[in-house]
């Protein structure tokens, strides 16, 4: 080639490398603007969908303790108003058979009535008011040793003791209960929870991220955002708004995401570094800015189904996080079995099959620790925890096919289905013998009580009480002999 025609393919060439190379950059640029925004969107909707679930979690577990209040007040009888005593051993009644621990009852001039003691309770709820006994309330209420507990309180209606209308029914749930439902802080994630009052205040007393439980979330806050982000933030949480925040602590970028729990002025929240899913997809965003022209448009298409990948693993990874909390929240931490939460959902859902008319045949089994507090009083709560699992062993080994709740420290519930059922008569003979030869021998000693379900039974309740009440006898007899 002549050097006169080689000088301008030299020039084209040149211009064609920086006509690619511009290209190329300017995809890679819009390519790497459209990764930003996705992953954005892929991080809210991850923390959209964790909080929503969670304030989801909370209000159904109010919902449940509510409706068993409203239960407990219907069983109320006019001898239970008979006398102080009377009205003590109802609330104790309760107390077991729907394990509302505090359960309380307060009348028209804030005098509480518990199971153990009666006291003015005027000035430590608010929710005795004139105002807020009228209607149902969650409030929170400050420990003697500085904690913090939950009061749930519902008014009562045509209720007389004493003289006095009895005015309110009430719960008081501890703070350390709702926060190891929920896990509030998952280890190893990276991903932080917790509860703040409408003015900002820590609820839980644990630590959110890198903000201490002692501080104000707007306090901590405000200085990472422009005034108008932290007015719209506290405006959010006083006016009960879900919402979003991006701020950057020590070089990082946060992540803030809130919602409201119906029915209080709290919010619950979610935070994680925006890196954590950003890290996930930087090598595939690294290789996709080295490619061609030809490479950029066919990893721009390839983007879109990754994207959509992306999001289906962000909602499985959610699931799968939810999931897990889900069965934490539903196992008791000592013996592996269901607890109080997981029975409830039990008892909703067979109440509902009642009420359906498709309940298969089932059978409840009551039981009940023999000899706990002694166990306590003379050997610690070491070997009062080691009795315990003892005695949930022996029933798990008896009950194989049938899940086992502990509804109290020292209760039990079998859910009798399948060949469980078919066996039932059998199996409690021979529960009944083994404990016999544990109350003479030494070992757990278990009263059991079983009841099956009725065509009259209307709830899975009226199943448990005559269960419980067979339990009692049993264990007068275990006692007696």
């Amino acid at each position: 080639m002549k050097r006169s025609n080689l000088f301008p393919v030299l020039i084209g060439a040149v211009i064609v490398v920086l006509i690619v190379t511009a290209a190329t950059l300017w995809m890679s640029a819009g390519a790497r603007k459209a990764t930003d925004d996705a992953v954005g969107k892929v991080s809210e909707f991850y923390l959209e969908e964790l909080a929503g679930r969670r304030s989801q979690v909370v209000t159904r577990f109010f919902e449940t303790k509510a409706d068993q209040m409203q239960r407990a007040m219907a069983l109320m009888t006019q001898e239970d108003l008979s006398s102080q005593k009377a009205l003590r051993a109802f609330i104790g009644r309760v107390e077991a058979l729907y394990g509302l621990e505090l359960f309380a009852v307060a009348d028209e001039d804030n005098v509480v009535y518990t199971e153990l003691t009666t006291y003015m309770g005027g000035s430590r709820y608010a929710f005795l008011s004139d105002e807020l006994s009228q209607i149902r309330t969650i409030t929170t209420n400050a420990t003697y040793g500085g904690g913090k507990q939950i009061c749930l309180s519902l008014p009562i209606r045509d209720r007389v003791f004493n003289g006095k209308r009895l005015k309110t029914c009430f719960i008081e749930i501890s703070m350390d209960d709702i926060v190891s439902m929920l896990a509030f802080n998952t280890q190893g994630s990276g991903t932080h929870f917790s509860l703040y009052y409408e003015n900002g205040e820590n609820l839980t007393g644990f630590d959110f991220g890198p903000i201490s439980a002692k501080q104000n979330l707007f306090a901590f806050i405000k200085q990472y955002l422009t005034a108008d982000e932290a007015e719209a933030l506290s405006g959010n949480f006083k006016e009960g708004i879900a919402g979003k925040a991006q701020f950057s602590f020590s070089g990082v970028g946060q992540l803030l995401y809130y919602s409201p729990i119906p029915e209080t002025d709290w919010m619950i929240t979610v935070l994680i570094p925006e890196n954590l899913i950003y890290d996930q997809i930087g090598g595939i965003r690294k290789k996709t800015m080295t490619r061609s022209t030809v490479q950029i448009l066919i990893t721009c298409a390839a983007l879109l189904v990754f994207f959509g990948v992306l999001a289906m693993r962000a909602q499985r990874e959610a699931n799968a996080l939810l999931e897990q909390e889900r069965k934490i929240a539903v196992r008791d931490s000592l013996t592996g079995v269901g607890n109080k939460y997981a029975y409830t959902q039990k008892e909703n859902e067979v109440d509902q099959e009642i009420r359906n008319g498709n309940v298969r045949p089932f059978a409840l089994v009551v039981c009940d620790l023999n000899g706990l507090k002694q166990v306590n009083d003379t050997q610690g709560h070491a070997a009062g925890d080691a009795y315990i699992r003892e005695a949930c062993r022996q029933i798990c080994d008896q009950y194989k096919h049938s899940p086992v709740y502990r509804i109290g420290g020292d209760e039990f519930v079998v859910f009798l289905e399948g060949t469980d059922y078919e066996q039932r008569n059998e199996l409690l003979e021979s529960l009944d013998s083994q404990m016999t030869e544990n109350a003479k021998g030494g070992g757990a000693v278990i009263a059991a009580g079983m009841a099956e379900y009725e065509a009259a039974d209307v709830h899975l309740h009226d199943v448990f009480s005559r269960a419980d009440e067979r339990m009692y006898e049993r264990k007068k007899q275990l006692k007696e002999g």
